[in-house]
């Protein structure tokens, strides 16, 4: 059976360890609603948002800086090179891994308390945040995802 090649969606050529905000969404196997109601997480959406707040604390110079974990998807803007002296935790993770090492330690610790659960889609969307208006449209999309969950791309029923 030949299937057909799949397209990198990241950057060719970008170096996804470079300092810059980097917006990612990453969405649930079969975009599934795992993780609770829009405004009301569940055990397993509680454990993807305390992953996500976690991840500065296993990176240096890497912060998240706005999120929000919806039903069957997570929207994040995240801060590579958000050190004083850079130079000093250089060279900074890649987008890749830290996302990589983020749905790892949430699918883990969703295993634990139920191995059937299929967590996660292949892959992520991001996008290089190239500008403070671009940065303003993110932030102002991802706080008022909630309210318009109904309407969402994402949406599926409950």
């Amino acid at each position: 059976m030949n299937l057909p090649t799949r397209k990198s969606p990241r950057l060719k050529g970008y170096d996804y360890s470079n300092e810059n905000y980097y917006y990612v969404t990453l969405c649930t196997h079969a975009k599934k609603c795992i993780f609770g109601a829009a405004d009301q997480l569940n055990a397993f959406g509680k454990i993807a948002r305390q992953e996500l707040v976690d991840i500065p604390s296993h990176f240096n110079g890497i912060q998240i800086d706005k999120f929000v974990i919806m039903p069957n998807h997570i929207h994040a803007i995240i801060i590579v090179g958000c050190v004083d002296d850079i130079e000093k935790v250089k060279p900074f993770p890649t987008l890749s891994l830290i996302i990589g090492l983020y749905k790892s330690g949430v699918t883990k610790k969703i295993h634990d308390i139920n191995p059937e659960t299929e967590v996660w889609q292949k892959s992520f969307y991001d996008e290089v945040i190239r500008c403070e208006q671009g940065y303003r449209k993110i932030w102002e999309y991802i706080d008022g995802n909630p309210l318009l969950w109904q309407l969402d791309e994402y949406h599926a029923s409950l």
